[in-house]
Order: C-alpha cells, then structure tokens, then sequence
C-alpha cells in the first residue's frame, strides 16, 4: 500500500515438456541489462535495440516503466506484466504462455498455509537489512522455516550477491515442489 513502482524481486521461467512432463525452472537476473524484447511488441517498437531507457533500465523495472506509459497500452490494465512477459520473451526465445505474480504477503501466507518449507540452510541468513537493521538470523542446518523466514531465506540481500539470492529462491521453489503433495493440495482446497 502506498509503494510506488512495483518491481519484480525475482523473474523465473518454468519450461515444460507437455509431452513428458519435464520441467526446467530457471531465473533471470533482475539486474540484467541491454536485453531485447518479443519482436512485435510494443516494448521492441519502443526499445529496438535493447531496453535502455534513462535510468535504471534493468528487467526488474521494465514493469515500473510501461506503467509509466500507461499510453502504450490502451485497454490494457496490467501493462507492467505484458511488458515484462515480452522481456522474458525476448530473452529466452520462449512463448511465456501462462505467468503468476505472487506479492510477499501472498508469498508467506502461501508457506505458512503449507506448514512451512523444509529446507537445508547452508549459510547463515540475516533476517532484515535493506535499509533497516538486520533483526536476527536463519541459522544453518535442515529446518522447517515459516512463510516470514522462508520469505527473508530468499530474497536476503545483506552479505550476498544477486546470483546467491537466485540460487535460494530457487531452493525454496524446488522445496516447495518436492513437499506439497496432491493429496496435500487436495485436502487444503476441502477446507
């Protein structure tokens, strides 16, 4: 409430086989910059030679940047996320078909609704920082964090780098796979 520009803390791309059901899940760097759109789309017509715009043109604000320019959209409420899907497209080549955009609110009352993710913690984690103080940590070992824990185990910031916070979020996303059974799913939609 009351943020200006959403950005995305993470972009992923889940590729499937629809014939043997494989799947290849993989991150962007929110970072990245000088990358080209879906040929077509209004994001190529604006940026042909990459997505370089004045100030902070990486992946993570293309949807803080068509929201700007509602203009370009017309009859289009989530601009942002049309723009950044043509970004994904652009990148990887791929038809992005389906997409979800999950807020952090959503996010931990996701885990906390599955009883937590299980996870093996390798380093210790702060909790907090990204202008605040940190406020505690996630100590390592093999542990069961709630939604608020497993939120901060994968978007943590203070004392790593991008490409370690790709690498949990990822982590949880695996975990969150391997745990949550159809039975589960299907006896959390009973209720």
């Amino acid at each position: 409430q009351g943020r200006w520009g959403l950005r995305p803390d993470s972009v992923n791309v889940a590729s499937i086989d629809a014939e043997s059901g494989r799947t290849v899940l993989f991150g962007l760097p929110r970072n990245m910059t000088d990358f080209p759109f879906a040929e077509g789309s209004v994001m190529a017509e604006q940026f042909p030679d990459g997505f370089d715009c004045t100030d902070d043109c990486y992946l993570n604000s293309v949807n803080t940047w068509a929201q700007d320019h509602p203009e370009l959209f017309p009859g289009e409420e989530r601009a942002g996320l049309v723009a950044t899907r043509s970004a994904v497209e652009g990148i990887t080549g791929l038809d992005i078909d389906y997409w979800a955009m999950v807020d952090m609110k959503g996010f931990t009352s996701l885990v906390d609704a599955l009883g937590g993710v299980r996870l093996n913690v390798r380093d210790r984690i702060p909790v907090g920082g990204l202008g605040s103080d940190v406020t505690g940590y996630i100590e390592p070992g093999v542990r069961t964090l709630d939604g608020h824990d497993t939120l901060w185990f994968a978007r943590a910031r203070e004392g790593s780098d991008d490409y370690s916070r790709m690498a949990r979020q990822k982590c949880v996303m695996g975990a969150m796979l391997s745990q949550v059974t159809r039975e589960y799913v299907l006896a959390a939609q009973a209720l």
